[in-house]
This record gives C-alpha cells, sequence and structure tokens, in this order.
C-alpha cells in the first residue's frame, strides 16, 4: 500500500507538472490505472483502503502542485468517481479471473474503464473547474483522453507484470527465446527513434506482435514496457522522429507516444484474446478427443464411422476380441464385402437409405461374419452425423453390440412357448389334439370348405363296452387301451390338414378336410379293424376283445351354417353302429350312403341308405 501511494503520488505531481508547462494540456494521466490495478489484484475488503489511499494522495499532489483547496478537493473525488465506474464490471470476479488475454475482460476495461468512465468525469471535472474559475480551452477532451491512454496503458501492463504472467517467461526454457526477441524488439526502435526522421511507427508492430505468438499476453507486455522505456528516452533528449517528423511541444511529444503505447497495449491484448480463445478450443478439442477416445476404446460396444458410401474411416477396438478382426483389416470397407450376411444385406441397405432419406436412428438385428467364418447376431444403432458448421450430414455412426445369447435365449424361449402351445392343445393322456383344438379346427375347416365348396367329413369313434373294461381290468389299463386306440387312428392320419382329437371319454373324433362320403368309409373300416387287429382281451365283449364302433358323417357346407350340423349327423351315424351290434362303422352323407357292417370275419357288411342334408 505504501508503494501504491507513491507511485500514485509521483504520477499525479509529473502530470499536473505537465499541464502546468503547456498551459492546461495535461501530457498523461496513470494514476487511475494504478488505483485500478490495485483494485483488481486485491480482495473485495481491501477495496475501501486502496480508495482511500488514491484519494488522498491525489489530494496532496494537487496541494504540492499549488491548486486550490476547493480543487485539490473535488476534482480527485471525480478521478475515485471514474475509478468507481472502471471497477464496477470486475466486483464480482474473482482476482484469479481476471486476464486482459479474455474477451469479456478487455471488452469491460476498454467500453467502461477506457470509455464510460473517463467521459463521466470529464463532465464532472468540467462542471466543478466552472465552479471556480473559466475552464481552460479543450480541458474535457484532455481530461478524456489523458485517462482513457492512462488506464489502456497502465492497467493491462500492471497485471501482467505483478501477476505471475511476466515472471513464467523468465523460466530457463524460455530466457533464450525471450532475449532474442527482446533485441530484436530494441533494435527495431533504436532505428526508428534513433537514426530515422520518418514517422515509421508502426514497424514495431510486427516484432511486438511476433513476442505475442510465442510468448503470450507476459510477452507482449514485456515488449511494450521496452518500448515504453526507450520511447520515453529518446524523447526526453529532443530526438527521433517524433520530434523532427511533426514539430510538437516537448508535452504533445509525450501524449504522442502514450498513443503510441496504448495502441500497442490494444494489439497486444487482441492477439492475445485470439490465441488464448484458440487455445482454449485446441485444449476443449483435446480433451473432448480424449474423452470420446477413452469411452470408445473401454466400450464393450463396436462403435463404427462411416462416410455416405458406407466406408470404414473408424473402428473401435472392441471389435477385435468380439470378432477377431484388427481395426486395420477393416478400414476403407463396406459392410457389402464378407462381413453382413448376404441375406441380411437388403435390410442393411433399406435402413441406411431411410436414415439417409431423414429418419432418425433406427436399430437393425443382422448376421456379421467373424474372422474365423463364423457369423454372429449383431444388433446395431445407427444414425446420422453431421458437420458442425454446415449441419449436412456426412456420415454414419453405428454401435454394434453382440447379442448371440440374447438371439439363442430368444429361440429357447420360442421353442418354449411352442412346446407350451402344444402342451395346450394336446390331450396329455393320448396324444391327440384336446376337445379345444379340436372345435378350433373343425370351425376352421367349416369356413374353408363353405369358401371353396368341397366336402368335409368327420369320424366319430367310441370304444365298445369301455366302462366294462375299466370295471374288468382296472383304471390305468383302460389309459393305456385308450392310448393304443389313438396311437392307431394318429398313424391312420396322412395329410397335415387331418386332426384326431380327443372328443371325450372313451370317444375320439377324426376331421377330414376335401374327403368323400367313400373315402372316409374306407378309412374308418380300416381303423376298426387295426384296433381288433391289436388283440387287446375284453372279457366283457361279446367279441371277446376291444373294438370300435365309428359314426362317419359328410357334407358340403354352405355358407351362415354351423359346423354342429356335421357333428349331430356322426353322432347319429354312431349311434346306429352301436345300435346294429357294435365293431363296425356307420356313416350319413349329403350324397352318400350310411352303412352299417360287422367286421368280425364272420358276417359281411350289409348297407342302409340315407341322404342327410344340413339345416341353416
Amino acid at each position: 500500500m505504501a508503494a501504491l501511494a507513491v507511485l500514485i503520488f509521483l504520477g499525479a505531481c509529473g502530470s499536473l507538472w505537465l499541464d502546468a508547462k503547456d498551459g492546461g494540456d495535461a501530457a498523461f494521466w496513470w494514476p487511475n490505472g494504478l488505483i485500478l490495478s490495485a483494485l483488481l489484484l486485491n480482495r473485495r475488503n481491501k477495496w475501501p483502503i486502496i480508495f482511500g489511499i488514491g484519494y488522498v494522495t491525489n489530494v496532496l499532489a494537487h496541494l504540492y502542485m499549488h491548486d486550490t483547496v476547493f480543487l485539490s478537493l473535488t476534482l480527485p473525488a471525480c478521478d475515485m468517481l471514474e475509478v468507481a465506474i472502471a471497477s464496477y464490471p470486475f466486483a464480482n470476479i474473482t482476482r484469479d479471473a481476471v486476464r486482459f488475454s479474455r474477451p469479456r475482460e478487455l471488452a469491460r476495461l476498454c467500453v467502461v474503464g477506457g470509455i464510460l468512465a473517463p467521459a463521466i468525469s470529464a463532465v464532472f471535472a468540467v462542471a466543478i473547474f466552472q465552479m471556480q474559475s473559466p475552464v481552460p480551452q479543450n480541458f474535457g477532451l484532455h481530461w478524456f483522453f489523458s485517462n482513457t491512454l492512462g488506464t489502456i496503458i497502465v492497467t493491462p501492463i500492471v497485471l501482467s507484470l505483478l501477476d505471475g504472467e511476466v515472471a513464467a517467461l523468465f523460466r530457463r526454457n524460455r530466457l533464450l527465446e525471450l532475449t532474442g526477441l527482446l533485441v530484436l524488439l530494441f533494435l527495431l526502435p533504436l532505428a526508428i527513434f534513433r537514426y530515422t526522421h520518418l514517422p515509421i511507427f508502426f514497424t514495431v508492430f510486427p516484432p511486438l506482435l511476433l513476442l505475442v505468438v510465442r510468448l503470450g499476453m507476459g510477452g507482449g507486455v514485456v515488449g511494450v514496457c521496452s518500448i515504453a522505456a526507450f520511447c520515453t528516452m529518446v524523447v526526453a533528449r529532443g530526438g527521433g522522429a517524433v520530434v523532427h517528423g511533426f514539430e510538437l511541444s516537448w508535452q504533445k511529444q509525450v501524449f504522442l507516444v502514450q498513443v503510441l503505447l496504448a495502441s500497442a497495449v490494444l494489439c497486444v491484448a487482441l492477439v492475445a484474446v485470439v490465441l488464448n480463445e484458440r487455445r482454449l478450443l485446441e485444449q476443449a478439442a483435446r480433451k473432448s478427443e480424449q474423452l470420446y477416445r477413452l469411452l470408445a476404446e473401454n466400450s464393450r460396444d463396436i462403435i463404427v464411422l462411416t462416410d455416405l458410401e458406407h466406408r470404414r474411416e473408424y473402428l473401435s477396438p472392441a471389435v477385435q476380441w468380439m470378432m477377431g478382426w484388427d481395426p486395420k483389416e477393416l478400414l476403407g470397407g463396406t459392410y457389402q464385402k464378407n462381413i453382413v450376411h448376404p441375406d441380411d444385406i437388403p435390410s442393411m441397405t433399406a435402413t441406411l437409405d431411410a436414415l439417409k432419406a431423414g429418419e432418425p436412428s433406427k436399430t437393425l438385428s443382422y448376421r456379421c461374419r467373424k474372422k474365423d467364418g463364423e457369423y454372429i447376431w449383431m444388433e446395431a444403432n445407427i444414425s446420422l452425423y453431421c458437420d458442425r458448421i454446415t449441419g449436412e450430414p456426412i456420415g454414419y455412426v453405428n454401435v454394434v453390440r453382440n447379442i448371440s445369447e440374447r438371439k439363442a435365449a430368444e429361440e429357447k424361449l420360442q421353442d418354449a412357448y411352442l412346446a407350451l402351445e402344444a402342451l395346450a392343445s394336446v390331450d396329455a393322456l393320448t396324444g391327440a389334439a384336446n376337445r379345444r383344438q379340436f372345435d378350433e379346427s373343425l370351425s376352421q375347416e367349416w369356413r374353408r370348405a363353405a369358401r371353396t365348396g368341397s366336402p368335409l367329413s368327420l369320424l366319430l369313434l367310441d370304444v365298445d363296452h369301455f366302462k366294462l373294461y375299466n370295471d374288468f381290468y382296472g383304471h390305468l389299463q383302460g389309459d393305456q387301451c385308450l392310448r393304443q386306440i389313438a396311437r392307431v387312428a394318429l398313424d391312420m392320419i396322412q395329410r397335415p390338414g387331418d386332426l384326431v382329437g380327443r372328443f371325450g371319454g372313451e370317444e375320439f373324433a377324426i376331421i377330414l378336410p376335401e374327403t368323400s362320403c367313400e373315402a372316409a368309409v374306407g378309412l374308418a373300416e380300416r381303423i376298426r379293424s387295426l384296433v381288433a387287429e391289436q388283440g387287446v382281451q375284453h372279457a366283457g365283449s361279446q367279441h371277446g376283445l376291444v373294438t370300435v364302433s365309428i359314426g362317419c358323417s359328410t357334407m358340403n357346407p354352405e355358407p351362415h351354417t354351423n359346423q354342429n350340423l356335421l357333428i349331430e349327423a356322426a353322432d347319429q351315424a354312431l349311434y346306429e353302429a352301436k345300435r346294429n351290434g357294435r365293431n363296425r362303422p356307420g356313416s350319413s352323407g349329403r350324397q352318400g350312403c350310411r352303412h352299417d357292417g360287422i367286421s368280425d370275419g364272420r358276417r359281411h357288411p350289409r348297407s342302409i341308405h340315407r341322404i342327410i342334408r344340413p339345416r341353416p
């Protein structure tokens, strides 16, 4: 704080002395820049002390330079108002965050600290001056420009010198480069200000910008300080292009040097802003790349990037342990070549075309070939990715995972479902279709026959004297008897549309689509004969063997009729067969005849004809 007070006092005294020497033209005013720098370098709880030091030292400087007490007390208040306005945008920013190599901080300094604050303080200064004496010519403009130049020059330089940016340049690995660039920067101003009378000040900017590019904001500040020291020394001796090129007073030469220094500081800051933004973008890009690479290389899914022509541009390492391929082996290839199963290529092509046409991301399951030739099931989540600038699609991103285990589980589940469905439609005892399956099949075949005009036949099979069989041999033997009869019937069924079902108890039903009355009766006779040939003993039967009676009905269904007509007709035929002595078929048909016969080897079948017509 003591050093700050001394610097402010000396700067104010020097400026007021130059102002008095040139009849009111203030050559420079750097104290406000020093106070603003001190505020930005310290915590907020010290700001009142810094404002107090700034005001008191300014008052003492004005009194020392023989200003009136009124002006000595009021004009420093205008300076403190200017500093307060300039520091306001930085009040909520932490000390470490204030860097003029950042665009927002530089804009705040230039707009608020370099334009708005000096303009407001100049208005108050002119009003105060008018209260005591006539205002000197251009007093307000000189106040504004001197304060603006002082703030823009001093504040960035002090912050860089005292906040570590310059100190970092003097590390051993940067010292040689810094020395070489400073020598270059020293020789060029020497030639300009000492040995030429031409106003070619702009030639100091290329080496100064080179310093910024190579060493950052700190290097540029060191360069500006070197130029400031050299120019001040040359101008103070009355030489250089400033004197001979413009024929200005000494004070105005100093003012012109300040314009040069302010321009240099702004150039340094602007280039530092551009470089800093580029560095931040590069850091963000590297961080993003590292993050995405970390995710891609450690993901168990395969990540594939392709162009719009489906040529692979990137594959994650997971492709090696999952499929055996080295990523380099697959780069440049397409999915059509030896990777996707030929049967799945059309679906893959259709999916990619749909995405290219504007549809959102799609999921596709397909078979993919491993390096050893084995195909495995894969699931791909595919989407378009676009150029960040133009927004135009430039390729596909494909996240692929192995779903072979899931597919195997799905196949097992499907097999289990089919097995369960079969169990739900099959009679557990005999293996024939159960009653629910029989009813559904009969209804379906009835509608089909009505639609096509084809005949539909039905056989109803009943075990003769089955109750007595159970009484003689027990229910377990009875169950075995039913299984044998069902096996005979099932073995006789040849066509896919035929169905053997357990109708109830010891009764079975056989659906025969597109079967005439004669063919149905013939099949019934063969089943009856095969059952008798099994030779299963039945002491309760007059034949001494297990036999069956069969009722056969055939109809040509008409639309809007009921399949129960066919069942009723078969049931009547079965009743006739039982009434006529059992162990024989009985039939009824729309065009055919009902046959009652005994096929026991001793009697010949006899025939009775009866026409059965379905009722609506």
